[in-house]
């Protein structure tokens, strides 16, 4: 590894809170670790992910890419799309071929979540992030205004598009972007072209509606060893519902991987 990839990967994992000293003699804790924090360091300004997420994402992404597996890449919920354009350059560097990406997201502040069912944490994000009263949320579709201020706000198509087909070097053709509420924008799916097929299924969805339309709408279009990613199950008790209510009716057996507390992911049989 170059002095310049080095200082630059200790950068990476220090802005995760691993410090492991000359990162060319630490041993990997993932497998193609070094090439993973290669193609994040490109996007670590564009994603609210762990080191974790992103690491365990690219490998996903690899094997996709690697074993020849079928279908488009499809995102719900991109914010600034930092988790799409690391599963773009999986396939820039193994692919033989470029994919579909769809981006699906509101390009907007989330909406609201339902206090009845998303859970404390929800509520008290909801509260100390969009400065709103927990009684005046309802789960309406509506922005919780400044929700992501503290992060820079709302990601938008042209910051995603800049990123991928700028920094990255995806060929524009093939990314899809789908602006709305997920309520609104999948029931129209089957107008969707070139999305018959999904390799890996990421659901950023925080919330229980959200999820819940996600997986009805998308998971029957996952391909036998496709990826399913629940990016906030383990963080919003709505999310977590949906999810073992949706496994629960089709008897999905797979088993549920741990990537950290809040994500999980399972191989669709």
């Amino acid at each position: 590894m170059t002095a310049m990839a080095e200082k630059l990967a200790r950068k990476v994992l220090r802005s995760f809170g691993y410090d492991i000293g000359k990162v060319g003699t630490a041993r990997a804790a993932y497998d193609f670790e070094d090439e993973a924090r290669e193609k994040i360091s490109l996007v670590l300004d564009h994603t609210m992910l762990s080191y974790e997420c992103l690491v365990t994402l690219y490998q996903q992404a690899r094997h996709c890419e690697t074993t020849g597996l079928p279908g488009s890449y499809v995102e719900c919920g991109v914010w600034k799309g930092g988790a799409v354009a690391l599963m773009a350059l999986a396939n820039l560097a193994h692919g033989a071929g470029r994919r579909h990406l769809h981006l699906f997201d509101a390009f907007d502040d989330i909406c609201e979540p339902d206090p009845a069912i998303d859970g404390e944490r929800a509520i008290s994000e909801a509260e100390q992030w969009a400065d709103v009263r927990r009684e005046e949320l309802s789960g309406k579709l509506a922005p919780l205004s400044g929700i992501y201020a503290h992060r820079g706000g709302p990601g938008s198509i042209d910051e995603v598009h800049a990123l991928l087909c700028g920094t990255v070097g995806y060929d524009d053709e093939f990314v899809h972007y789908h602006k709305g509420w997920f309520q609104e924008t999948l029931p129209a799916l089957d107008k969707v072209p070139d999305i018959s097929e999904i390799a890996i299924l990421r659901l950023d969805a925080d919330w229980y509606a959200s999820t819940k339309i996600c997986l009805e709408r998308l998971y029957e279009r996952v391909v036998p060893g496709g990826i399913v990613i629940i990016d906030d199950y383990g963080a919003y008790d709505g999310c977590r519902k949906a999810v073992d209510e949706f496994r629960e009716a089709r008897a999905i057996k797979a088993l549920l991987n741990h990537v950290n507390a809040d994500c999980r992911y399972w191989i669709k049989p």
